[in-house]
């Protein structure tokens, strides 16, 4: 090559910016520089010739000797071609397209070598996402066809009856397993024939209507309609929807049908159990609820009245508590016949409770015919029962309450029905009573007292007052009865008569009654004289079961002997679940309680009860003391009191003593112990008296 070639080919050379053309030495030092090579790599001429060429590589590729690697096998072979990420002056990294060439001497001596360098960064992203673009396209191939595959299942096993119809031919091209069995056929009696040609009559039409409309007005058409389904009355339930195309002689009918027969029968009857009772299938709360409420408002457009009665049975628990659940059960049963067969049409008997029923009276002309309907009512239920052959009797008590300008609403008129049933079991059961004014009076101040007891009972307002007991020398005093009291802050002293009935009510007797036992036994621990105190039991404190442990922690914690303890019981307590009841008092007695029965001789089985418990003492109620001046008989129950007490040796106290005279006229009868505001006035017990 003359000199001539030679600058034309530097200048050549040179000129050259896609490429990075430079030499290198033998030892792969940087012998010249293009403007290719500096446009590529970044450096200046004079800032990489001299330098070895493994800068361009990363610190990894320097360590693993790959410079050295390619210039070994160019010189080796001639040439070395590779490709690889190369980085610039600026750190910056970009994907390399490399040659090496050999340069030697005609004699074979090796003078350096020629590299040239492109950058095929761009080229190389072309082609990866040439490359990701074919994978995609090879999978979403393959899936499209795994989801035609799937969707072909899906539809011929989907739980509906799928139809497809071709709107222009009107021909069926599609139907799904569901739908053959729900026509009964296989696909070859459906696809390629008119929906009239391949079902019955009455299906076909059906389904003919909902394609025509879906066709004239677009969108989605549901029907739902009984029709014969193979000889069956079937209840079917279908839509029908438009599939366009990408012309109008490829569009679709869809129909999708559901045999909904069970379905509905499973919410007739979920619907029937959420609106009655399930033992007497009479409407319940809900329904007369609705019931009441539709009552009211149609009777007062039509200026009619509106009554309801709130029902309980008499005496229904004994027989619960003898016979069983299951003959409560039936006795319900029965009962809910009686009622309803005495009752219109278009009145409503609901089952709201155990033994309770509820009856919306609408379209009355006059309040007296809801008097009468009552009458009729409690002379049904008179007759005896006979229930799995017993023959059992049972009352009825009625409330009666009329819609009137100040009761309009539903929840209001049922509150003051039960406000009079209330009002009828406490004056003797077995009848019927209106409401009145006076009663919502009484109720308000009962659910005050109510509210004012759940407060005094956590701000410790009770207090107990103690009432001595002597014997018939009338010198010492042997005991107290402990007496509840209720210091109101602004209402003052409030008596027990006033507050124990709704405390027994409420439930909040056993929170009192737990009180009044763990505080008698505190006080009368620190008695000197070793004076006995009796407590009062409700009988509604030996529901509790644990009425035994109460008495029990009451004696541990104050350390009272048990013999100094006595509690005090009504007769009451034996007519309610005597066996029950009679086995709590003689857990007690273990314990070493003395057992009184107080009020004797007012209840209703006295001589009874006196054989079936051993009471430690009979008090006998005031009422005979203060008749017995003026009353033979009232004296005669004493005298049979304290006579029966001798032979049975048990102890007899004479309570509500006044006088002096009744005092002695008491002793001459036989009486040992006393109590009444002529010894003493209930106190609280630092002002007790302790002598006479």
């Amino acid at each position: 090559m003359n000199e001539n070639s030679d600058v034309m080919y530097r200048l050549l050379v040179q000129s050259v910016v896609d490429y990075a053309i430079y030499m290198l030495k033998p030892d792969g030092t940087v012998a010249n520089w293009n403007a290719g090579a500096q446009r590529a790599k970044g450096y200046l001429p004079d800032e990489i010739i001299g330098k070895n060429f493994s800068c361009f590589y990363s610190d990894q590729d320097q360590k693993k000797g790959l410079p050295q690697h390619g210039l070994g096998i160019a010189r080796d072979t001639g040439r070395y071609e590779s490709k690889g990420w190369r980085y610039r002056k600026d750190g910056t990294a970009f994907w390399a397209h490399v040659i090496i060439d050999a340069i030697r001497t005609d004699s074979g001596e090796l003078l350096g070598f020629a590299k040239i360098t492109r950058d095929c960064t761009e080229l190389r992203e072309y082609e990866e996402q040439m490359r990701e673009a074919r994978e995609l396209a090879e999978r979403h191939s393959e899936k499209m066809a795994a989801l035609s595959t799937f969707l072909d299942t899906i539809v011929t096993n989907i739980p509906s009856s799928v139809i497809v119809e071709d709107v222009v031919t009107r021909e069926i091209l599609l139907i799904n397993n569901k739908a053959q069995q729900l026509l009964g056929g296989v696909q070859e009696d459906f696809v390629g024939k008119k929906l009239s040609q391949c079902m019955t009559l009455e299906m076909g039409e059906y389904f003919m209507q909902l394609s025509d409309a879906a066709q004239r007005k677009g969108g989605m058409h549901r029907s739902e309609r009984l029709l014969d389904s193979r000889g069956r009355d079937r209840i079917i339930n279908a839509t029908a929807s438009i599939i366009r195309g990408n012309d109008a002689t490829h569009n679709y009918v869809l129909l999708i049908a559901d045999d909904v027969t069970d379905q509905r029968a499973a919410d007739a009857r979920i619907h029937h159990m959420a609106h009655h009772d399930n033992l007497t299938s009479l409407p319940n709360r809900v329904l007369f609820s609705q019931r009441l409420n539709d009552a009211l408002r149609a009777d007062r457009e039509e200026r009619k009245i509106t009554a309801t009665l709130c029902l309980d049975l008499d005496n229904f628990k004994n027989v619960n508590d003898a016979l069983g659940h299951q003959v409560g059960d039936d006795l319900l049963r029965t009962v809910a016949v009686r009622l309803r067969s005495v009752l219109r049409e278009q009145d409503t008997l609901a089952r709201t409770g155990g033994d309770e029923f509820s009856i919306v009276l609408p379209g009355l002309k006059q309040a007296e015919e809801a008097e009468i309907v009552a009458s009729r009512l409690i002379e049904t239920i008179r007759p005896p029962f006979n229930v799995d052959g017993h023959n059992l009797s049972v009352g009825l008590s009625i409330g009666i309450a009329i819609a009137e300008r100040g009761i309009s609403t539903p929840e209001h008129l049922l509150r003051c029905a039960d406000m009079a049933l209330y009002e009828a079991k406490r004056n003797g059961r077995n009848r019927f009573e209106y409401f009145t004014e006076q009663m919502g009076e009484l109720a308000a101040k009962r659910r005050m007292i109510e509210n004012d007891l759940r407060e005094a009972i956590s701000c410790r307002q009770l207090k107990l007052y103690y009432q001595p007991i002597t014997n018939n020398q009338h010198q010492h005093i042997i005991g107290y009865e402990a007496l509840m009291r209720w210091h109101h802050p602004e209402k003052g002293m409030i008596m027990p008569m006033d507050f124990i009935p709704i405390a027994e009510e409420t439930g909040l007797i056993h929170s009192l009654g737990a009180y009044a036992l763990h505080e008698a036994c505190r006080e009368a621990a620190s008695w000197q004289d070793g004076q006995s105190v009796a407590v009062n039991l409700s009988p509604m404190q030996f529901k509790n079961s644990a009425l035994v442990s109460v008495v029990e922690a009451a004696l541990k914690e104050s350390g009272l002997a048990p013999h100094r303890l006595e509690v005090e019981i009504t007769e009451s307590v034996l007519l309610d679940n005597t066996s029950v009841n009679i086995d709590i008092l003689q857990k007690l007695k273990a314990l070493g309680v003395r057992i009184a029965l107080d009020d004797f001789g007012t209840g209703y089985s006295s001589l009874s009860y006196l054989r079936s418990f051993p009471f430690d003492k009979i008090k006998i109620d005031k009422s005979f003391i203060n008749d017995m001046k003026d009353s033979r008989e009232a004296l005669a129950i004493i005298r049979a009191i304290t006579g029966m007490s001798r032979s049975l040796d048990i102890q007899i106290t004479a309570e509500g003593v006044e006088s002096n005279e009744q005092f002695e006229r008491l002793k001459e009868e036989g009486c040992t112990l006393f109590q009444g505001y002529y010894f003493g006035r209930p106190q609280p017990s630092e002002d007790r008296l302790k002598e006479f």
